[in-house]
């Protein structure tokens, strides 16, 4: 379905006023201002946001708009857990990162070491390939399952089954280095590397290495459908001809009747997507991009490291891509599925950290992330 955006990696353009003010504190009237950005999703009867803003390790900002479930008015907090599809990018990367760093595997590394099916095609992919998306494998969705179902997130499919969808491709893209192609088969393979040095599942290396030690310690990869998570929000869509039309192109049927639809997720796929989390874990994991506390110097390094190859992509890192905002760096990914959309953006130099989660699949996350960013520029946060 092409219409309906399903996992989004953009590069934007924030426009926003230059003046700066004196005021550098966050005033009532910030917050009203920041409010009125979500003022129509302030209810219960409508999904909503949850957004967290903070500068130099301290959280100046958090709040939830809209309901986190509409069967039950369960209102959306800070500690709402969402999926945050593609942002999750950068959560696979820092393991592989943390791999790199103890020499237990390399950018260099050929990938087929570890996945020994990749020996088939001609030219090497390897590590750094698959971290910046330039490896020539063809993503899974572009590709038919042997079942005829669709991948729509309605149905049940793991990563084994995208991954082997996609290496039943007997040729490659292109030669890897070559283009860049945004493919979430290249995070699934990485989270099998990580598993087959480490000896543990993907979910409980990023739990220990990772997630614990960093306290983010309502982040989890949701690779069992049937796990209990407490707090977490359900995703919908508008149930607009467009949306009502999309579904139909997977081969489901829905009524006319109603406002929203609601989307459970039913596929625990992961490594490009599976991460579920907080806007206060968030804004921890920005904070230590600042304090450098976990992981050192070394880790903050890698993490932003970007590399030429032959393609004109070169502000992709790990799992991040490095960006231009009015003048001012960023570093940011966004992501995008059925039923959610999300953002989390730094800017490094000033140390703020903004992000915005949604369960509304057209919620434009980066577009919220924008307005407030305006007001920040405005009201001389970010100088």
């Amino acid at each position: 379905m092409k219409h309906i955006v399903l996992a989004v990696f953009c590069l934007f353009s924030l426009a926003s006023c230059s003046q700066n003010k004196s005021n550098t504190e966050f005033s009532i009237t910030i917050k009203n201002q920041i409010d009125s950005l979500f003022s129509k999703f302030d209810n219960l009867k409508s999904p909503g946001y949850a957004i967290g803003i903070s500068k130099n390790g301290k959280t100046l900002y958090k709040k939830g708009y809209g309901a986190a479930n509409l069967d039950y008015n369960i209102p959306i907090k800070a500690n709402s857990m969402f999926s945050i599809a593609s942002v999750s990018k950068q959560f696979t990367a820092a393991c592989i990162a943390l791999l790199i760093i103890e020499n237990k595997v390399s950018l260099e590394t050929p990938v087929s070491k570890f996945i020994p099916e990749l020996k088939k095609y001609p030219d090497t992919i390897r590590i750094k390939h698959l971290i910046y998306n330039t490896s020539g494998i063809t993503d899974y969705p572009r590709l038919k399952r042997k079942s005829g179902a669709s991948w729509i997130t309605f149905n049940y499919f793991d990563i084994d089954e995208c991954i082997s969808t996609s290496l039943t491709e007997e040729k490659l893209q292109f030669k890897p280095g070559e283009k860049w192609d945004y493919c979430n088969v290249n995070f699934m393979l990485l989270t099998k590397i990580i598993e087959k040095i480490s000896g543990q599942s993907f979910s409980e290396f990023s739990k220990t290495r990772l997630f614990e030690p960093l306290e983010m310690n309502n982040t989890l990869i949701n690779d069992d459908i049937t796990r209990i998570i407490k707090n977490r929000v359900t995703p919908y869509n508008f149930r607009t001809k467009e949306y009502l039309d999309g579904y139909n192109e997977y081969g489901i049927k829905l009524k006319k009747e109603g406002k929203y639809i609601q989307h459970p997720r039913n596929s625990p796929h992961y490594g490009g997507s599976g991460v579920v989390t907080t806007i206060d874990d968030l804004l921890k994991w920005s904070s230590n991009m600042t304090s450098k506390n976990f992981g050192g110097q070394e880790f903050y390094d890698l993490m932003h490291k970007t590399i030429t190859f032959n393609h004109d992509r070169s502000n992709q890192a790990f799992g991040l891509y490095i960006g231009d905002f009015n003048g001012r760096k960023i570093v940011a990914w966004d992501g995008g599925d059925w039923g959610i959309s999300s953002q989390l953006l730094r800017f490094p130099d000033e140390g703020v950290a903004i992000a915005v989660l949604s369960n509304l699949g057209s919620g434009e996350a980066f577009r919220k992330v924008n307005g407030i960013a305006d007001i920040l520029i405005n009201e001389g946060i970010l100088k």
